[in-house]
């Protein structure tokens, strides 16, 4: 009965979320309410009495094939779902779909027999079906610097750049038209800051498998049609990996993921870690998605973002000055990219960076000119070499020795 009743309330908030109007046909609604009743097999009647009276929607396609899955005729179920997949790739009911597919799939690939194993989808939790962690090799850019990781977005094979400093997950339009993935968009929906300036973007939604896990993402899509006005790669951002504790570690080039549970996950917010005399545990405060750290930087305190985005320790030229460093005479002028563009600046070296128990020295640092960044990025040049553990519940890093 609970179940029934999760699925219930479930079913009731999505017809919600996608507007179902309330003069709608009669046997839709029978559909309905005898589906939250648990009567899969009268939903099932109703919702097809539905479709021959000309009602060929996407959600009364997935209501079917919701009742299919119920009624454990799987193979119809699975295939009704790659239909909505197909004809409607466009609809929220799409992106539900998807979800579905990747957990038969998944539970496809278990030990259990066909038929137990897919009445275990027939719950219809998200994550239940899922492996609690999952392990994937990362590859790294020619410099060394950046972290790619392969997923599926929604189910489509595409390489990203794992970017904590990264406050949405970010594709740009390119990217998403190569590999043929049709969104639903609102366009020009907010703008987004990052070491480029500020750029307009619209904003979709997507599935995306990470390893043996997936997740249901925003994102924001970026128009690339003029060079050099996004990255090229989609960014990971912290609307996929606050959901979870992870593990990065460089040492042998491994992401570890473990889903929070559901009431463990905070609102973005400012949120403040208790202090810890470990020096391998460090405190980290969260403003909106984004994690700050206080690092020293040549001896004065520093507050910095966390960003495995970023090659360097990167500045903005108000933040440098506000540390007291100068940009050194013999530095090298250079161009530095990210979302919003590019900007011209300078490459030098910061004598010694340290942050908990991890010290480096001679570390290589970056000044964007002109650039919004809130706070300067801790990147790569102090991050290489390092393994460690980002707890999104207790707010800290957990640095190995």
């Amino acid at each position: 009965m609970q179940v029934v009743k999760r699925l219930w309330m479930a079913m009731a908030l999505l017809a919600c979320w996608w507007g179902i109007p309330t003069d709608a046909d009669a046997p839709y609604d029978t559909g309905v309410k005898a589906f939250g009743q648990g009567s899969y097999q009268q939903a099932l009647n109703a919702f097809t009495a539905a479709e021959s009276g000309g009602k060929k929607d996407a959600n009364t396609y997935y209501y079917q094939a919701l009742c299919y899955q119920h009624l454990k005729q799987y193979a119809r179920a699975r295939d009704l779902f790659a239909y909505v997949r197909q004809r409607f790739p466009d609809s929220d009911a799409a992106v539900l779909c998807q979800q579905a597919l990747v957990r038969f799939n998944q539970i496809y690939k278990t030990s259990a027999p066909p038929a137990a194993a897919a009445a275990a989808a027939a719950t219809g939790a998200d994550t239940s079906a899922q492996p609690e962690e999952t392990t994937i090799p990362f590859t790294r850019s020619p410099t060394g610097s950046h972290i790619f990781v392969r997923v599926l977005v929604n189910g489509e094979p595409v390489t990203m750049m794992l970017d904590t400093g990264a406050s949405y997950t970010t594709f740009p339009q390119s990217v998403l038209n190569k590999a043929g993935i049709k969104l639903k968009t609102i366009k020009n929906a907010m703008r987004v800051t990052g070491v480029g300036g500020e750029s307009a973007v619209s904003v979709g939604r997507v599935v995306i498998q990470f390893g043996e896990i997936s997740q249901v993402v925003p994102i924001c899509i970026q128009d690339d049609t003029i060079p050099g006005s996004a990255p090229e790669t989609p960014l990971l951002g912290q609307s996929f990996l606050s959901a979870f504790n992870y593990q990065i570690n460089y040492r042998n080039s491994t992401v570890r993921v473990i889903r929070i549970k559901a009431g463990a996950v905070q609102k973005p917010r400012r949120t403040v870690a208790s202090y810890s005399r470990d020096q391998n545990v460090v405190p980290f405060t969260k403003e909106g998605h984004l994690m700050y750290v206080t690092a020293k930087v040549n001896g004065r305190e520093c507050e910095m973002i966390f960003d495995t985005g970023a090659a360097n320790i990167n500045f903005s030229d108000k933040s440098l000055a506000a540390l007291g460093v100068n940009v050194p005479i013999n530095s090298r002028r250079q161009l530095s990219t990210g979302v919003g563009g590019n900007r011209e600046g300078y490459g030098f070296s910061l004598d010694e960076v340290q942050l908990g128990s991890v010290v480096k020295n001679h570390v290589r640092a970056s000044m964007a000119s002109y650039s919004t960044i809130s706070k300067p990025l801790l990147g790569y040049s102090f991050l290489e070499g390092t393994d460690f553990v980002v707890d999104n519940e207790a707010s800290v890093l957990r640095f190995s020795p």
